[in-house]
């Protein structure tokens, strides 16, 4: 760092300082001041006086040549020292004099991860309007809204959600779902976490919270439509989870649902759900992308259905493959005091718009950018009327825009049945009721499920080869039950909590009207000028995406929480 000259530092330096400038050498006498206040030109005593908010001593330090980009033996400038601090006055000041607010320490921790460990919701928004990196992670694996969720800090939750990725909402709600603090779970779940998500040991949250023994985050939880029934990698449920753990309370909480109580949040997903499945009874639409869409502050335009609209058959077969998420931390970072984390440690046409002219942000990333793109989707989502992908049509403008990969997953529920197959024996199932504590039951075909509405309606064993397994047979035997109330079909897989046909995902599109539901097996087609017609089949919904593939060419693509599509 250039050393300041007069007339850059005069406006800024109090009248101490100004009266070593015209009376000898004003860096000589800078280091006399600051060694009268108790401080050498060394950087551990520049970071002393970051992290106590000690302006003067800063401003002198300044006068007398100190690279303010000089780090202590653990790597911290003085920006880190003073956001960690709460210093939000000096961390005004270092940033106003140039300072990197990307710049890392030892353990990989930058300025704003240091301030929302700690919970400093004003040095966080400073450090934000300066282009601090939200998406930075550091050695552990913990970024700025994690942490901050694991520290309880609401503010400063709800002041980083509102810029970041889906995928960082989701593993900022694993955390918080650990330590149990509402307020942060309601924030996350505003701005969009998914309340299904799963850690790479495919837990959910509602699971991670009831392992953890906390009631009322899992009653919140529930009250917010988690998936009671969801089972982990070893076939167990949230209450299973709970009991095992010694948290009685907690699984008689779950397998209680009279006593799980309502939310205005929980209201809110409620709606969203029987708008979802009023759309996945009609028909899909034709829709050319941009038109017809509101002005800027006109409200989106109704969805009008047609008397032919059909509900669509589809029987939704349980995915057994967790999304995964190498960064999410569900464990305690250690012993250390909470803020420092120890580091010992269907059918349709779509039709696209003029491609989007992406700019090269200061940090040369076009990610950035597809990034705050899917952001400006998710938020403008949030008010578009909601349509069955399935039979719709979708038309782009240009050739180049393909309108599956510019869609979006915006929204994921899933609703399993409370039962699970331990396994198949000729025309006999073990089955098992994922509400009760009670084991397996054998079932014959044709025999209903005791204290059930569910008949199964045929049993086959199959086995498939693992890919993870290097070639070894895994059984995924099938069992398909009718329930007779609905008279709705699903098939169980073994060791999988039966997905029903209500388990729903929402694509949306930059320049769609609506929101998209779709479930697997729907059909829907897209059309661009020189490419034509193009049909797409929904293979699988996740709770992180959506497989899609070509029916023409075969390829298979995959819609992200994020907007990435991979091939």
């Amino acid at each position: 760092m250039r050393i300041p000259s007069i007339s850059t530092t005069f406006f800024s330096l109090p009248l101490a300082a100004l009266l070593l400038v015209g009376c000898g050498n004003p860096q000589s006498k800078a280091v006399k001041q600051l060694k009268a206040k108790g401080f050498d030109m060394v950087p551990s005593d520049l970071m002393s006086a970051a992290s106590s908010g000690d302006l003067e001593a800063l401003e002198l330090f300044q006068v007398a040549g100190m690279d303010f980009e000089s780090t202590d033996p653990a790597g911290n400038t003085a920006l880190i020292k003073a956001a960690g601090a709460g210093q939000a006055a000096v961390v005004e000041r270092i940033l106003g004099i140039g300072a990197d607010p990307r710049k890392v320490n030892g353990v990989g921790r930058d300025a704003l991860i240091s301030a929302s460990a700690k919970g400093h919701e004003d040095v966080a928004r400073l450090l934000l309007g300066r282009g601090a990196d939200t998406s930075l992670r550091d050695a552990e694996g913990w970024g700025a809204l994690s942490i901050a969720a694991y520290n309880g800090h609401a503010g400063v939750v709800s002041l980083l959600a509102a810029t970041s990725k889906p995928a960082e909402l989701d593993d900022a709600l694993l955390v918080a779902s650990f330590t149990g603090d509402k307020k942060v779970i309601n924030t996350l779940l505003g701005q969009g976490a998914n309340i299904n998500v799963r850690s790479p040991e495919s837990k959910t949250p509602l699971m991670i919270a009831s392992e953890s023994g906390k009631l009322e985050a899992v009653r919140v939880l529930l009250q917010n439509q988690a998936n009671p029934y969801a089972v982990d990698l070893n076939n167990k449920t949230a209450a299973n989870l709970a009991l095992a753990a010694g948290h009685d309370k907690v699984n008689s909480l779950i397998l209680d649902p009279t006593s799980w109580g309502s939310s205005p949040e929980g209201e809110k997903v409620v709606g969203e759900m029987v708008q979802a499945q009023e759309a996945l009874a009609g028909e899909g639409v034709e829709e050319t992308l941009l038109e017809g869409k509101p002005l800027s502050g006109e409200p989106a335009p109704a969805l009008v259905k047609t008397e032919s609209a059909k509900k669509s058959a589809s029987v939704s077969v349980a995915s057994t493959t967790p999304s995964q998420n190498p960064h999410v931390q569900t464990a305690s970072p250690g012993k250390e005091e909470k803020q420092e984390v120890s580091h010992s440690v269907n059918e349709s046409r779509v039709s696209t718009t003029e491609p989007v002219q992406v700019s090269e942000k200061p940090n040369g990333s076009l990610a950035a950018s597809r990034v705050a793109e899917t952001r400006k989707v998710r938020e403008e989502a949030k008010s578009k009327p909601i349509v069955a992908l399935n039979g719709s049509t979708i038309h782009a403008r240009e050739p180049e825009q393909a309108p599956v990969r510019e869609m979006v997953l915006a929204a994921y529920h899933e609703e399993s049945l409370p039962l699970v197959v331990d396994g198949v024996n000729g025309s006999t199932a073990s089955l098992r009721r994922l509400d009760q504590k009670s084991g397996s039951v054998a079932v014959q075909e044709g025999q209903v499920i005791p204290g059930t509405t569910y008949k199964v309606r045929e049993v086959s064993t199959r086995f498939v080869s693992s890919k993870e397994g290097k070639g070894r047979m895994v059984d995924v035997s099938r069992v398909e039950v009718e329930d007779l109330e609905s008279k709705s079909t699903h098939v169980l897989v073994k060791d999988a909590s039966g997905q029903t046909a209500d388990t729903y995902a929402i694509l949306t599109a930059k320049d769609s009207r609506y929101r998209y539901v779709v479930k697997a097996g729907d059909v829907f087609r897209t059309t661009q000028p020189e490419f034509g017609a193009r049909d797409f089949q929904v293979l699988e919904i996740r709770p992180n995406a959506v497989v899609i593939k070509d029916l023409a060419s075969g390829e298979v693509t995959t819609v992200a929480r994020d907007g990435v599509v991979a091939p």
